[in-house]
């Protein structure tokens, strides 16, 4: 479990510098014990880049110094099972925190099944394609503002050694896309989409199936991925061979 978070947490650090957003963000992440506390400073009320992580039973007594950390709006709790007790449950409750979301850590040894993906075309992102495939994003967030600016800031991250992405087309349209992020060797698949006409067509399957070969290629033994609990997308990851690691909650304020 461990190394899905020490993963996560730089997926995380790299989501922040390449997210399309008016003013970059200022992502902290700060020690606190033996908490981590991601914060940041540009934009309070994100869930995701506002979390504390790590928080346990012993932790509860520097509970309201850890929130004193984020004096703009309430963090998240992400909650492992190996932290969560009654105990912090309780406090959490008292303090106005709910459990809001589950999401399934999933793994997979690549030794045990990697296949190529037969019948669609997929086109790894290049420096060349990168606005074309930042395109495809603003299109996937429902005509997300994006500015000149924000493109020259961003488009170098999506054609990375360590962070390769994905466009799926069908008849020359966007179908689907997803990234492989790479980290020794280990990696983690991340930003699954799938255009809504272009549902139920094992389109997310055969990028699943395309990004483990390309992982194991690049000499990856392991790779990790969370999804919502229960949703199609956790059935795809299960067929293309992944396994359960842990079921973690976010805690958020009511």
């Amino acid at each position: 479990m461990r190394n899905i978070e020490k993963i996560e947490l730089e997926l995380t650090r790299l989501n922040a510098a390449r997210s399309l957003v008016d003013i970059p963000r200022q992502l902290e992440v700060l020690p606190a014990g033996g908490t981590v506390l991601l914060r940041d400073r540009t934009d309070a009320g994100s869930s995701y880049y506002n979390r504390i992580k790590g928080f346990g039973p012993e932790d509860l007594a520097v509970l309201d110094t850890l929130l004193s950390h984020y004096p703009e709006a309430a963090p998240c709790f992400d909650m492992t099972p190996h932290h969560m007790t009654e105990e912090v449950g309780r406090a959490l409750s008292e303090k106005g925190f709910i459990p809001a979301e589950q999401l399934a850590f999933l793994y997979v040894n690549l030794q045990d099944r990697v296949e190529q993906a037969p019948g669609f075309q997929i086109e790894m992102v290049t420096e060349e394609t990168a606005e074309q495939y930042i395109e495809w994003i603003r299109k996937s967030a429902g005509g997300l503002r994006v500015t000149r600016e924000m493109i020259v800031r961003s488009r170098e991250y999506f054609h990375r050694e360590d962070f390769l992405n994905y466009m799926l087309s069908i008849d020359g349209k966007p179908a689907s896309m997803g990234s492989l992020f790479l980290s020794g060797n280990e990696g983690y698949l991340a930003n699954d989409y799938t255009f809504p006409e272009y549902r139920g067509r094992g389109c997310q399957s055969a990028l699943i199936k395309h990004r483990l070969t390309a992982a194991a290629e690049r000499g990856a033994a392991t790779v990790y991925t969370d999804v919502e609990f229960g949703s199609a997308s956790h059935a795809n990851m299960e067929r293309a061979g992944f396994r359960m690691a842990f079921l973690n909650t976010y805690w958020i304020a009511k």
